[in-house]
């Protein structure tokens, strides 16, 4: 009988923190607080391997998405959005002691698209508000997309970002590569990456429409065809 009340007790909490999060990232993060300034969003594709990220250090805001705070520890914001196979992974330690420091240590916001409402004690919350939109507010949430790379990039349109630049985006395979950073234990079928590339093309369109913001790919040899291509090399001319 307890064990039955913990549960629905826990289920209720849930559900509360699902319609209102607790610790709301819209406090930390007000709407337009990143005005006119550029964003690059780190996704996690092979083709960062190697990448110097200190290229980007005080070029603009940025948004490492899931492990990608290990190689950039000076971002504005680490943001994810999978609780079981990157947030409980790396409380568990299996990522390892260096990962968890990393975390701990880390200066930026971290920021969870909480689909379920779970307790996320360390990070601040966006509620989620559907699978595919344009987002208006962080109070209001953020559409998910079915990837942390979509729900990144609502992040910065929430927070007035112009440009938004995105690098490892790639929604491809580099032989059995998935991540620059080693990935999570297991290959990503290919059904995932078309379902990915498939919600970010409806977004790539949604913004086109409404003319802003700027939302540019940095990698020319992604599969993500949607946005405007250009180089690292190029912006940071």
């Amino acid at each position: 009988m307890r064990d039955r009340d913990a549960i629905q007790a826990r289920n209720r909490a849930e559900s509360a923190r699902a319609i209102n999060p607790d610790r709301p990232a819209a406090d930390v993060l007000p709407d337009g607080a990143w005005a006119g300034q550029p964003c690059f969003i780190i996704g996690g594709g092979p083709s960062l391997i190697g990448f110097d990220f200190e290229r980007l250090r005080g070029r603009g805001r940025i948004i490492a998405i899931n492990k990608a705070y290990l190689y950039v520890p000076f971002a504005d914001v680490v943001f994810f959005m999978d609780h079981a196979s990157f947030y409980m992974y790396l409380k568990r330690n299996q990522f390892g002691a260096d990962a968890l420091k990393a975390w701990d240590d880390f200066k930026g916001l971290r920021i969870f698209l909480n689909l379920r409402g779970r307790d996320v004690p360390d990070a601040y919350s966006i509620r989620s508000i559907g699978r595919v939109g344009l987002p208006t507010s962080l109070k209001s949430g953020l559409y998910h997309g079915n990837n942390s790379g979509f729900g990144a990039i609502g992040v910065a349109i929430c927070a007035g970002a112009d440009p938004i630049y995105l690098l490892g985006y790639d929604l491809k395979h580099q032989g059995n590569l998935t991540h620059f950073h080693g990935g999570y234990g297991r290959r990503q079928p290919e059904a995932v990456m078309i379902s990915y590339k498939k919600g970010l093309t409806e977004l790539a369109h949604l913004v086109a429409k409404r003319g802003w913001p700027r939302i540019i790919n940095l990698n020319p040899s992604s599969a993500l065809t949607a946005f405007p291509f250009s180089t690292i090399d190029e912006v940071l001319k």
